[in-house]
């Protein structure tokens, strides 16, 4: 199986959605540690899709590789509580985020937040792709196919995230992943690749060490089928 880009999937070719795509979602991870994911999935040599939360001078760095692209992931979650640091509404909200990658035309919301109100306004902000609906391989995801909204965007379910393999009991293996289907969109997250995390509670635990390289390399897991591992082994299982 081939590497594809999110914003690549066209559902008149098959060809373009039958792939394996590596989402990441970039949580305001600290430098060191996008750094960290960015070297890996550069040395593999394979396209992928940031969905970007914040300015960084790393972002040049990823616009740089004609293997990536930046999409955003807009946090409607603080706007739901009262709190209006990114828009008094889910348009000024939006409007921030496309603030930072105004090039962006795929999104992905942080906690998967998302209406039909959002994505009416992300059409007429000139998106054309999202990726809010995860169906998990365990509870019953696999053989999904991207489809064609009412309002034109094409909406790309995934089957597998770092975050919610956690807190499954039982975990889904590489192997596992790459038979489920011929349209593969997972999802991954820079701090849990770093931590090569496997447990939620070990990563609960290292939040005070996320400004802290060494720390957290302290609190890394070695125990196997942490995201990391996964991670490698599908690239290497597809190389």
């Amino acid at each position: 199986m081939h590497f594809g880009k999110v914003s690549e999937i066209s559902l008149e070719e098959p060809s373009s959605y039958e792939k394996v795509f590596l989402t990441f979602d970039i949580d305001w991870a600290s430098d060191f540690v996008l750094e960290y994911c960015i070297d890996l999935i550069e040395s593999a040599q394979v396209k992928a899709t940031f969905f970007v939360t914040h300015e960084t001078p790393l972002l040049e760095r990823l616009r740089e590789n004609p293997n990536f692209e930046l999409g955003i992931h807009p946090n409607f979650n603080p706007l739901l509580e009262g709190d209006f640091r990114y828009g008094k509404n889910y348009c000024e909200v939006l409007e921030h985020f496309c603030g930072i990658v105004p090039e962006a035309k795929v999104l992905r919301s942080h906690s998967l937040a998302v209406s039909s109100r959002i994505l009416m306004q992300s059409v007429k902000l000139g998106f054309t792709h999202e990726s809010n609906i995860c169906i998990p391989i365990v509870a019953g995801g696999g053989a999904l196919f991207p489809y064609l909204n009412w309002d034109k965007l094409i909406r790309c379910p995934y089957i597998w995230e770092d975050d919610v393999s956690c807190m499954y009991q039982k975990k889904v293996t590489s192997v596992e992943i790459l038979e489920s289907g011929k349209y593969l969109m997972l999802c991954f997250h820079p701090i849990h690749i770093y931590l090569n995390t496997i447990n939620l509670d070990d990563y609960e635990r290292a939040r005070e060490a996320f400004s802290s390289p060494q720390q957290l390399l302290r609190m890394k897991n070695h125990k196997k089928g942490g995201s990391e591992d996964v991670l490698k082994e599908l690239l290497e299982a597809l190389s």
